[in-house]
């Protein structure tokens, strides 16, 4: 039996969550699978959901700007907007890197998202300053904001499951790229048969493209409770450490250890190095009065890729397999930026013209080899 639908999307994370709304809103047929439940596992599952403008990439501070722009008004307004709380944030970098911050506020502050830099003495009198502040320049973004990535998840599901078909806790049997305009996913006793297929499984993507670029990374989310008030999201990037407020006396913040491994369930555990490891962190940023006191550490992870910019795109010009991987753990914050390109590429491989990355070919897949590949009996 067949089911026709214009794209099934795999993976109900927030990035495929967001993309699949997206195309429901344009009045696409959809199609959104996922094993698990939407925005239970992987990044979507632990991340901290931290929405800030500053990159020290450009090509990324793009994207996020192309994300913010979709806020303010149609699904992302409804959904992903409802589950932000505006913070602000604080990000303080080496002071060799003026000169980049001042081009960043030039080329990205607007009147509706404003960038400042802040005196030492404004990061203490925030209440997350300590003597290090006067070695470091402070970029303060009000405007940045947390998100709960789960409630966005879900929130973004539940539109597809309105508009389209949403299938939660669904294996696929198998995938097969039939041609350039059909895809076959088999699931359960029947097939569904669809004109295109986007693939947004962060760090399993491997398990369905053995040949991608990308390998999975933990990304140990501690939550530590503080004797210090931390009111803003704080970041360093001299030290690699951040805190985010999460209530008046607990922040969640970084390890600094590590692992990578080709799927995510060769990932290590975290043991007590990643709880001292995240304790002398907190105490680096908010000082010694902070006390702080590791409840425990999340066992995050999500896909990398070799530069640390996401793949998206089609694999091919003549693939009906559409990509977004590899968002080295920001997937939150591209997430509507991501879906508004994965609107306009299907768009136009749908209307059978050759969808052309345009502006953003620095993300396509393309650019590092990827090809049009053929599925067969595949467990995503």
């Amino acid at each position: 039996m067949y089911i026709d639908y214009d794209v099934a999307v795999i993976g109900a994370g927030i990035i495929g969550a967001s993309i699949a709304a997206r195309l429901c809103s344009a009045g696409l047929a959809v199609a959104l699978i996922d094993r698990g439940a939407a925005g239970a596992s992987g990044a979507s599952g632990y991340s901290g959901g931290l929405l800030r403008l500053y990159d020290a990439d450009p090509a990324l501070m793009a994207l996020t700007a192309l994300s913010l722009g979709q806020l303010a008004e149609g699904v992302f307004a409804e959904t992903y907007g409802k589950a932000l709380r505006r913070t602000g944030v604080i990000y303080r970098a080496a002071m060799d890197q003026a000169e980049a911050i001042d081009g960043a506020i030039r080329s990205f502050a607007r009147p509706d998202y404003p960038m400042r830099l802040l005196s030492a003495q404004e990061v203490v009198d925030m209440g997350v300053g300590n003597s290090a502040d006067s070695q470091r320049i402070n970029l303060y973004e009000p405007h940045a904001s947390i998100g709960n990535v789960r409630q966005a998840s879900s929130a973004l599901a539940n539109v597809v499951r309105q508009q389209g078909l949403l299938l939660e806790h669904c294996e696929i049997q198998s995938i097969d790229c039939v041609s350039r305009h059909e895809v076959r996913l088999a699931v359960g006793q029947a097939t569904l048969r669809c004109r295109a297929v986007v693939v947004a499984t962060g760090a399993w993507t491997r398990q369905l493209l053995p040949d991608l670029p990308l390998h999975s990374r933990s990304i140990p989310l501690a939550r530590v409770g503080t004797a210090v008030h931390c009111t803003v999201p704080l970041i360093d990037a001299v030290s690699q450490s951040y805190a985010i407020p999460l209530t008046s006396a607990i922040v969640q913040s970084g390890c600094g250890l590590r692992d990578e491994a080709r799927y995510p369930e060769q990932l290590a555990a975290s043991d007590r190095r990643h709880d001292e490891d995240a304790r002398s962190r907190v105490q680096g940023l908010l000082g010694a009065a902070a006390q702080p006191a590791v409840l425990d550490v999340l066992p995050g992870f999500d896909s990398y890729s070799l530069n640390g910019r996401p793949l998206i795109g089609f694999c091919s010009e003549d693939s009906p397999v559409f990509l977004a991987s590899g968002m080295c753990g920001l997937g939150f914050k591209f997430a509507p930026g991501v879906a508004q390109i994965a609107l306009e590429q299907v768009q136009q491989h749908l209307a059978g013209a050759w969808p052309r990355s345009g502006s953003w070919s620095m993300f396509s897949p393309q650019r590092v080899g990827v090809t049009a590949p053929a599925f067969a009996a595949v467990q995503p």
